[in-house]
Parts: C-alpha cells; sequence; structure tokens
C-alpha cells in the first residue's frame, strides 16, 4: 500500500515541497562554495593577490548547505541511523519509538529555532556586523540557523503525522515513502 501525494493533506504536500526545494538550493550552495573557495585559491597563488570576502561567505555558503538542507535529508531518511538495537525489536515497537524519537528531535528543532529567532532578531535589530575585514552585516547568516531548524521542525511535523497514520493503519513503513 502506498501513499498517493495528491490524498496527502496540502500541509504535508506544501511542507514536503519546501523540504525538496530547499534540498536543492542547498546543493546550489555547496556548489558555489566550491566555487568560490576554487576563486579564492587562484586568486591567491596564481595572481598573489589577498582576499577579503571570500572564506567568509563560502562557510555561510557550507551553514547554509547543513542547516537548510536538513529539512531535504531529513524527508529523505538521509541522516544517520543507529538501528542495530531496534532491528531485534517487533515492528509494532519500532514504529512506536520512531514516533517517540521524531517527537524527541522535534521537540529540540523547536528550541533550537525558538533560540535562532531570537539571536537572529537581536544581531538584525541591534545592526551587528561581522568583524573581519569585508564586515558584512550578520542578519544573513544568524538567519540560517533559525530558518533550517523551523524546516527541520516542519519535516518533523509531517514524519510525525504520517507515522501516527500508519501506526493506527498498521501500513509498513518501507512501502510508504514520504515523498
Amino acid at each position: 500500500m502506498s501513499i498517493n501525494n495528491d490524498r496527502k493533506p496540502v500541509f504535508i504536500r506544501i511542507i514536503n515541497t519546501i523540504s525538496e526545494i530547499s534540498g536543492y538550493l542547498s546543493g546550489i550552495a555547496l556548489f558555489a562554495a566550491a566555487l568560490i573557495i576554487f576563486y579564492k585559491v587562484a586568486v591567491r597563488y596564481i595572481f598573489g593577490s589577498p582576499t577579503i570576502w571570500q572564506t567568509e561567505l563560502s562557510i555561510y555558503l557550507l551553514m547554509f548547505g547543513a542547516f537548510v538542507g536538513a529539512a531535504y535529508g531529513l524527508k529523505h531518511d538521509a541522516h544517520v541511523n543507529v538501528d542495530i538495537a531496534l532491528m531485534i525489536l517487533p515492528e509494532r515497537i519500532r514504529k512506536g519509538l520512531r514516533i517517540v524519537t521524531s517527537f524527541i528531535g522535534l521537540v529540540l528543532t523547536v528550541f533550537v529555532a525558538y533560540r535562532g529567532w531570537h539571536m537572529w532578531w537581536h544581531a538584525t535589530s541591534e545592526g551587528w556586523t561581522s568583524e573581519t575585514l569585508w564586515g558584512p552585516p550578520l542578519t544573513y547568516p544568524y538567519f540560517i540557523l533559525p530558518l533550517g531548524m523551523t524546516l527541520v521542525s516542519l519535516q518533523f511535523i509531517v514524519i510525525i503525522f504520517e507515522d501516527i497514520r500508519r501506526f493506527k493503519n498498521g501500513g509498513d513503513h518501507a512501502n510508504e515513502s514520504a515523498s
């Protein structure tokens, strides 16, 4: 039995679409970071010219790739799992544990998102800037963490909703993708 994406509630389809987009944007950010690092190396070693913005921008892009791309990874169950102990448990208990651990993950990511939004607002309202030579406003890099954790929290909500529905219906998780 497979869950048809058209039969899913609208909020699940929207969150899944946002998670997909976040994955592709993260891939673009990682590629851009690689190009910027290559540019920095070429400019410094071929032309002997120092740079002031490349390292900081590439770090921000790598942060974006990690935090914003996390929702995509969670949606596709691509995160690290340690499931040796779980494999010996009955299927119903495994499904229940997945709901519990997803809920714990949701609580954690909501807390980090809340604190991140608070920190972002403080940096934005106070006009914080980086102390490097380049000195960009910190509102942009400080936006990455709360955005990413909010997206991960939303994806956890989808996972919990779908897993509870499967748990009640006795459906097989392996045959029902979250796509």
